[in-house]
């Protein structure tokens, strides 16, 4: 089952509903309601986090950084950044890039959503916590430090549209195999799968959770080849389809004043 989290009128708060199969309307016990004009919610409450060197590819990139001082060492455990809540914006929201930034990076990423606290999960039940699993588009501004916390190029008001469903885990057949399609202006850009990741979405969960807990209605990102994404500049329309998951929109406005 696929659940939207939208606001209705006359609503300060958003709620979440099941989708009809068309994912234009939600069912409030029986009764059907479209999805009004502008009405999709950031799909989850909580805050996002993401892996920054969960892909093959990025950690080979990287790899020489790793060497290098002050830690002359591969990682051992996830190197995490976030996206909290003021960067988090509903499907189809209109976005407005930062003054500093050209163009930004379309990281885009199955997301999974905890249906409870979790700490210190094993490989083994890791994924017993998770509820279901949703589109996270991370807007970026392109950075090649992997030590310096990227606040600014990830933090920016917007830079985290998500949704526009979250589908339930028990739906979804393996998520290395599920196909993320990112489109700018109607043009395919990006074709792939979570299929080289560093740390299956089990195996994450449990290195991630060995440290710091999750909350209920927390997203952890699977991750994305950062630096070998495609961008986008002000004005640009994107779309990300994921097969089961649906499509999650946006466009980027002009700059902040």
């Amino acid at each position: 089952m696929r659940y939207a989290r939208i606001t209705l009128p006359g609503r300060n708060t958003p709620i979440t509903a099941p989708v009809t199969p068309d994912g234009l309307s939600v069912d409030l016990g029986g009764d059907i309601v479209p999805v009004p004009e502008g009405g999709f919610a950031p799909a989850i409450p909580g805050w996002v986090y993401g892996p920054l060197l969960n892909e093959r590819s990025t950690w080979e990139r990287f790899s020489d950084q790793m060497q290098d001082k002050p830690y002359v060492a591969p990682p051992t455990a996830p190197v995490l950044y976030f996206k909290p809540q003021n960067t988090h914006v509903g499907h189809q929201a209109r976005i407005t890039l930062p003054a500093y930034a050209e163009r930004v990076e379309l990281g885009a990423s199955l997301g999974l959503v905890f249906r409870r606290q979790t700490a210190h999960a094993t490989p083994e039940n890791a994924l017993d916590n998770v509820a279901g699993v949703t589109i996270v588009l991370d807007l970026s501004v392109p950075n090649d430090s992997i030590y310096r916390p990227p606040v600014q190029e990830k933090c920016w008001d917007g830079s985290c549209p998500i949704g526009p469903f979250v589908t339930d885990l028990v739906d979804l057949p393996d998520l290395t195999q599920l196909t993320l399609k990112t489109y700018v202006n109607g043009s395919l850009v990006d074709e792939r799968r979570h299929a080289g990741l560093v740390r299956d979405p089990a195996h994450l969960v449990a290195d991630v959770t060995a440290f710091m807990a999750l909350s209920e209605g927390d997203v952890l990102m699977l991750g994305y080849p950062v630096g070998a994404v495609p961008t986008a500049k002000r004005g640009d329309h994107i779309r990300v389809e994921v097969e089961r998951l649906g499509a999650l929109e946006c466009t980027l406005a002009g700059e902040q004043a």
